[in-house]
This record gives C-alpha cells, sequence and structure tokens, in this order.
C-alpha cells in the first residue's frame, strides 16, 4: 500500500521525522520575527506544505467579540472584511480561549456543524473551502493569537499528517511572534536594529556564536553589570551559573541550521530569580549586522488563564457546552445561539441546561456573573 508522506516529512517507522525542507521552512518562519512584512510570503509556503489555498495570523477578542488579521496570505480583501464583520456569530471564537497553545484545531474534526452555522452560510459557503486548521499561540485573560491555513472542497478534510506538520510548526510560530511582539510588531529596517532594541525595557543582545558581544541595549547593559546570570569579560559573554554556561555552550555548538530554529532556556541565579532566554539567527538582518544571534532576556509569562477555560476545567464541560457557552457571554439568547451555531433550538437547550447543572446556576445573567468572577488576577 502506498502512502502519501509530505514533502516537509519522512515517514520512519512508527514517527515522522523533519527534512532539510522543514527545517528551511522553520528558518524562515524565524525571519519573520524580525521583518513582519515577510510573514504573507512564509504564510503561503506554510499554507503549500499542508496543502491549503489561504493562511492567516490572526488577533482574536472573543467576548468583545473582535477579529484582527495581523498577516494573511491569499485572503481576498473583501472577504478579511466580512469575516472581520461576521465576528460576534463566529461560533470557533471561544475555543481559542480554552485550547491548549501551540496544539492545531481543525474544524472537521472539532468544529463538525461549523458548516452548518449562520457563519459559514454567510461568509466561507459557495467559495471552494472546506476545512479550517488552526493553533491558538498567544493568550491574555480575554484574547488569543492564532495562526490557520484553509483547505479547499478539492483537498478535502486535513489528514493526521497535516496536523502533525502543524503541531511541528507551532511552537516555531509562536516564538516568533513573540518575538515580533517583543519589538513592537513593526517592521526593522536594515540600520535600525540597534536602536529598536534599545527602546526595550526587556534585555537584548546581539553576539556571535563564540560569545563575543556586538551589542548590548541599556537594560542588558544593567542585567551584565549584576553579574547575576550572565557578565562581560573582555568583550564576551560568560555564565554565572551553571543554566548560563550552558546556553553559551548550546550557542558556541549549534550550527546555522540548528540556530534557525531557535533556542529556548530558563536561566536561574542564586537568589532564585528565573530569566527565559531566547535566542533566534539573524541570518537576514542586512549587512550592518552580519550573521549573529539575538538573545532576549525576559521575565517568564506566568499562569494564565481565562474565564472560559477556567470554567471549562472547573466544570468540565464539553465543546458543545464551550461554544453555547461562548455565544451566551457574548449575550446572545437561546434561538440566536441555535442559529450562529447551526444547531437545533433544542439541542442548544440541552447543552445551556447542563452548564446550569455543573455551574448551579439557573438563569443566563447568573451564569454570565459566575463564569467571569473566574477571571485570572494575573493579566489584562
Amino acid at each position: 500500500m502506498l502512502v502519501r508522506t509530505s514533502p516537509f516529512m519522512r515517514a520512519a517507522g512508527d514517527f515522522m521525522k523533519p527534512d532539510r525542507a522543514f527545517s528551511d521552512l522553520i528558518g524562515r518562519i524565524y525571519d519573520c520575527a524580525l521583518d513582519t512584512s515577510a510573514w504573507p510570503v512564509v504564510l503561503g509556503e506554510i499554507a503549500d506544505a499542508l496543502g491549503g489555498v489561504m493562511a492567516d495570523v490572526t488577533v482574536v477578542h472573543p467576548l468583545e467579540p473582535k477579529l484582527t488579521t495581523a498577516a494573511v496570505y491569499n485572503w481576498p480583501d473583501e472577504l478579511v472584511e466580512r469575516i472581520q464583520a461576521s465576528s460576534r456569530i463566529n461560533p470557533t471564537l471561544a475555543i481559542g480561549l480554552t485550547a491548549p497553545l501551540c496544539e492545531p484545531l481543525c474544524t472537521t474534526r472539532d468544529y463538525p456543524d461549523l458548516h452548518k452555522s449562520r457563519y459559514w452560510r454567510s461568509c466561507l459557503a459557495g467559495r471552494g473551502l472546506y476545512d479550517y486548521v488552526l493553533a491558538p499561540v498567544t493568550r491574555t485573560v480575554t484574547s488569543f493569537s492564532s495562526w490557520g491555513v484553509v483547505g479547499s472542497e478539492a483537498k478535502g478534510p486535513f489528514t493526521d499528517e497535516d496536523l502533525e506538520l502543524a503541531r511541528l510548526l507551532s511552537p516555531h510560530i509562536k516564538r516568533a511572534v513573540e518575538i515580533s511582539g517583543v519589538i513592537g510588531h513593526q517592521r526593522v529596517e536594515t540600520g535600525t536594529l540597534r536602536s529598536a532594541l534599545d527602546a526595550l525595557a526587556t534585555p537584548a543582545l546581539i553576539v556571535e556564536r563564540d560569545g563575543t558581544i556586538l551589542f548590548c541595549n541599556r537594560a542588558a547593559d544593567a542585567e551584565l553589570a549584576s553579574r547575576q546570570v550572565l557578565r562581560e569579560n573582555g568583550g564576551r559573554l560568560m555564565g554565572m551559573t551553571p543554566d548560563a554556561a550552558r546556553l553559551l555552550g548550546t550557542l558556541a555548538s549549534v550550527g546555522g541550521h540548528g540556530m534557525q530554529k531557535g533556542i529556548d532556556a530558563f536561566l536561574t541565579d542564586a537568589a532564585g530569580r528565573t530569566l527565559h532566554a531566547t535566542g533566534v539567527a539573524l541570518e537576514q538582518a542586512g549587512e550592518e549586522i552580519g550573521s549573529p544571534i539575538l538573545l532576549l532576556l525576559r521575565e517568564p509569562e506566568a499562569s494564565l488563564t481565562t474565564p472560559l477555560s477556567s470554567a471549562a476545567s472547573l466544570y468540565q464541560l464539553t465543546t458543545a457546552e464551550i461554544q453555547v457557552l461562548g455565544q451566551v457571554l457574548q449575550g446572545h439568547a437561546l434561538a440566536d445561539t441555535a442559529d450562529i451555531l447551526g444547531l437545533a433550538r433544542s439541542t442548544v437547550k440541552t447543552h445551556l441546561e447542563a452548564i446550569y447543572r455543573k455551574t448551579q446556576t439557573h438563569r443566563q445573567a447568573e451564569l454570565v456573573s459566575r463564569i467571569m468572577s473566574l477571571t485570572s488576577p494575573l493579566k489584562r
């Protein structure tokens, strides 16, 4: 029996092994971290890898609701506008506040009734589109960002292999989105990288693989002067802790291709303070700085939960119940929720009664109050 394999993955026994094309794609994803104008082209490459026809990076505020496309590939302008204007009836948005980060979701598997929904009927029907794979990559209490690829009717559902490739790409897309966010979601032109990094409150360094320091912003100067985790010695970066020494050893030993994939490390000093170190090659940053490594030191993100994710976990809600609850939190009545989700009114009523039972509430106003009281106090 013949098994179709992606040009980005090769079958090897019971696991899939990335090949050179996959590594090249990872490198181009990291190029987007420093030049956000590259996202449309790279999204096109990601879409091709998954056999899709359109792709996007999107920021969603499900409870407002509002959707903003940060970058798109092959999305018609009028369709983007229609999607944004139809946020209130998009039944999938709430799931982004509860789904695990970087874990791909697929409409044909996770939202099997989407094609019946008012959203699909008014926005996507009749365009030759069929399936959508997406993965949340960052999240706050009330919003999340995700990347996604749209498939065609001709392709049909995304396969297990497609989802596995999406799963492998997601952490790298997440890291590239976070790095580009750190430097302000602005395109970094050649000659302006140093000034952009110097404006950060986050320590940022540009170093050669042997630790030679090419640039430190003011925050990095202060961090090195503290000599708690890293210090400068003769123009080179030196580790003050075992974690830091291992990081510098990794920088020295990883080749260009491996460095394109980026590295993450957690550095803990003697006082117990932890920094999250992210390193990525600057192969496309321009002749001004050659091809060294950008090293960012950040406080680790605190564990963050949303009202909806807290409710889903606390009350053990099903996917269908989460979708219904998401509409209730937007103020939709029972009949409107049924039309939006493409479900029978009786089905929605059954899901809502189950939510009432699990949350020990009896009315929508009481339910909304109960759920919103679960907001994490850590971040907004």
